[in-house]
């Protein structure tokens, strides 16, 4: 049995690669926007943070250096925009890959033909996985084009954007995993949305609940954007389990979309 099906898989590239080039490059100018806003205000910024002026839990939620190059990166990379843009199709693609066709009732037409439901799900996965790798790296080639236009790419450390970008595309396949399984468990689009859209907003907001509140900060560790800590990694501080916690909810919830499919009974679509 093929665990992926090539056909499938070039059809939802064909199908999908012009949004998925459009999301690249608004990640790409806004990554590249991020070294030059440090670049213009970077020194003023600084000078205000420092006369008092921000309270002390805006710069907690910011960082603990968020006027340096790599806090005007790590910002960049964790505001809301950013992960917006870098869902739609974790998120969004992931729970109408399933649930969108059995809600059209063309999900069963697919399934007529040689192909496991084993195989269509992981060739769904893998083709999200490689549009997360793409945007990932559109990403970072932006923050390198921003640095290199204003004379600061010797400042940041190649090693640390390269473990910020895998961070990343694990925290987009977790998230992936999450939304595909539950796209593999219901018969309509909606729920799936939901439950994916869910565990994002949720997720962001205890997070960011945590940052400013410090009694709730332990809930963060619930949210699975609390592995992924730009500032952190930029700053050479990344926790070594953070990839490994990530990579894990993305291996449960991807088991569990590979033991819930193929046991579903799929009646004819109401």
């Amino acid at each position: 049995m093929r665990l992926v099906n090539a056909p499938l898989l070039r059809q939802t590239w064909r199908t999908q690669r012009i949004r998925v080039a459009l999301i690249a490059l608004a990640l790409a100018v806004w990554s590249f926007l991020m070294p030059v806003i440090y670049a213009t205000f970077g020194r003023q910024m600084e000078a205000i943070m420092q006369s008092g002026i921000i309270p002390e839990a805006f710069l907690r939620l910011l960082g603990a250096d968020p006027f340096s190059l790599t806090g005007a990166i790590a910002l960049g990379s964790s505001h809301p925009f950013a992960i917006a843009l870098q869902v739609v199709y974790p998120v969004g693609f992931a729970a109408a890959a399933i649930a969108g066709e059995r809600q059209r009732g063309t999900l069963e037409v697919l399934l007529s033909r040689p192909v496991s439901r084993r195989s269509v799900f992981l060739t769904l996965l893998l083709a999200i996985l490689a549009f997360a790798v793409i945007t990932t790296v559109a990403e970072t080639v932006g923050t390198l084009a921003g640095a290199a236009a204003y004379g600061n790419l010797d400042r940041l450390d190649g090693a640390d954007l390269a473990l910020l970008s895998v961070n990343t595309v694990l925290l987009l396949a977790a998230l992936a995993g999450i939304s595909l399984a539950a796209s593999a468990s219901v018969d309509r689009l909606a729920p799936a949305l939901g439950i994916g859209f869910a565990v994002v907003l949720a997720g962001y907001v205890l997070e960011v609940l945590g940052t400013l509140w410090p009694d709730a900060a332990f809930l963060q560790p619930i949210s699975p954007f609390h592995y992924l800590q730009p500032l952190e990694i930029l700053a050479g501080r990344g926790a070594g389990t953070d990839p490994l916690v990530l990579a894990a909810i993305g291996l449960a919830f991807t088991a569990f979309g590979l033991w819930v499919f193929p046991r579903r009974d799929l009646a004819a679509p109401t």
